[in-house]
């Protein structure tokens, strides 16, 4: 910790005022990168779950961050495509030799990088990825940026987006997310809200749920459950919700665009941006740690107004009326 800070000193008088902590500003000092590469360059290899869009356009922001470091070159390995010996070689052979830094993108490159290096120990975080610990399991220790909102910073989203929601039904299984249910209804006691529990423990069930508690709620929150959600399932709990003049808030685009009043969005070329930044920290020398991910709120407009919840033109970042 001194020798960080002492670098932060030392760094603006040595490589000029404002200069990045980059490898090659590292070795000006004599001082060997944390990878232990004796090398000015350092290479990083991208590992990607599936080749799909939010993946592709995570990738293309995280080499654009990391491209203005003429000391960093990146690789990107499609996991699909590599088999079991090409895995080994990469991982535990002399890819672990060759790369200061793996990053991985989505829950199966996690896994297998995770996996994969074992005992080797090389540097190695991952992005793209929703509740990490379930991916990783209890006890490995992650690093990196999880697909998850912090739930206290959602209730007070929801709050400021829909300020005249008091009572809010949360629509999940028991048996999946009775733990972010316990979170939400201790962090709604502090923002003057309520969260309702609306406990399916099948699709079938959710009908006869949202009919027998509709009236004991302002707004319908749906979350990552795959008991509740499916696309017809979405498309479903939406059209209910406006014909009984429910706000339902979800986690994405395609919520938004289906008619959910508020959603909880990502950029993903931004995420990528942002895990460049991280990497580019880690390389540094700084401890690797959890980072919740960067996000936007859409309001939607139209589907406000017609449900009479008057939306703001005077929302404050990262709350905005969607496009």
């Amino acid at each position: 910790m001194k020798l960080v800070k002492f670098l932060a000193f030392l760094v603006p008088k040595v490589c000029g005022p404002g200069a990045p902590l980059t490898v090659a500003c590292l070795i000006s000092f004599g001082l060997p990168p944390a990878y232990g590469n004796q090398s000015s360059t350092v290479r990083v290899g991208i590992v990607v779950s599936k080749n799909i869009r939010p993946y592709l356009e995570a990738v293309q922001g995280l080499e654009s961050g990391l491209s203005d470091n003429s000391d960093v070159k990146t690789q990107v390995f499609n996991l699909e495509k590599l088999d079991d010996k090409e895995r080994v070689d990469l991982f535990r052979g002399q890819g672990v030799k060759e790369f200061g830094l793996f990053v991985a993108v989505g829950p199966e490159a996690a896994l297998a990088v995770w996996k994969g290096i074992g005992k080797e120990d090389a540097s190695r975080i991952y992005f793209m990825v929703l509740n990490p610990e379930k991916v990783l399991g209890p006890k490995a220790r992650g690093c990196g940026i999880p697909l998850n909102i912090p739930v206290q910073t959602q209730i007070e989203m929801i709050g400021r987006g829909l300020p005249s929601v008091r009572r809010l039904g949360l629509l999940y299984d028991p048996e999946l997310n009775s733990a972010f249910f316990r979170t939400a209804a201790g962090a709604a006691s502090f923002s003057d809200l309520t969260v309702v529990p609306l406990r399916v423990s099948s699709k079938k069930d959710i009908s006869s749920v949202l009919k027998r508690q509709g009236k004991d709620m302002d707004a319908l929150w749906l979350i990552p459950d795959r008991t509740v959600i499916s696309e017809s399932i979405v498309k479903y709990v939406i059209k209910e919700a406006f014909l009984s003049k429910l706000p339902v808030i979800g986690y994405n685009r395609f919520f938004y665009e289906t008619g959910a009043a508020l959603a909880f969005v990502f950029d993903y070329k931004e995420l990528g941006q942002q895990c460049a930044q991280k990497a580019l920290r880690i390389l540094s020398g700084d401890a690797c740690l959890d980072t919740p991910p960067l996000f936007h709120v859409w309001i939607n407009e139209g589907v406000a107004e017609k449900l009479g919840l008057r939306p703001s033109d005077k929302y404050l970042p990262p709350i905005i009326l969607g496009p």
